[in-house]
C-alpha cells in the first residue's frame, strides 16, 4: 500500500514535467479541467491538484495506461458478473445487437 502513496507522491511532485513533455496544450488541459487558466496554473506551481483532476490529467496525459486500466476494469466487472450468475446466452446478446443495427 504504501508503494501506491509514494507512486501517486511521485506523480504529483513530477505533474508539470509531464505536462511540458505532453502533445496537449495547456488550454485544451485547462478546458478538460474546467478550471481557470490561473487556477490551471496555481494547481501546477503548488502540484495541489485534487484527486479528481489527477485522474482527468493522467487520462489524457497517459493514454495507453488510461486504456489498459480500463479493459483491466472491464475484465473484472465481467468476472464478478459470471460469478454471480449476471450473464446472457448468446442467443440474448445477438438479439440485442440485432435491435440495435435495426434502430
Amino acid at each position: 500500500m504504501l508503494d501506491i502513496v509514494y507512486n501517486y507522491q511521485n506523480l504529483l511532485d513530477n505533474i508539470d514535467t509531464y505536462i511540458e513533455a505532453s502533445k496537449f496544450k495547456k488550454e485544451y488541459l485547462i478546458e478538460q479541467l474546467g478550471v481557470s487558466r490561473a487556477t490551471f496554473y496555481n494547481k501546477v506551481k503548488k502540484k495541489n491538484f485534487t484527486i479528481d483532476e489527477m485522474v482527468v490529467l493522467s487520462t489524457i496525459l497517459f493514454p495507453e495506461e488510461a486504456k489498459v486500466f480500463e479493459i483491466k476494469e472491464a475484465l473484472r466487472e465481467s468476472r464478478e458478473d459470471s460469478r454471480f450468475g449476471r450473464t446472457k446466452s448468446h442467443k440474448d446478446v445477438m438479439g440485442d445487437v440485432r435491435k440495435k443495427l435495426r434502430a
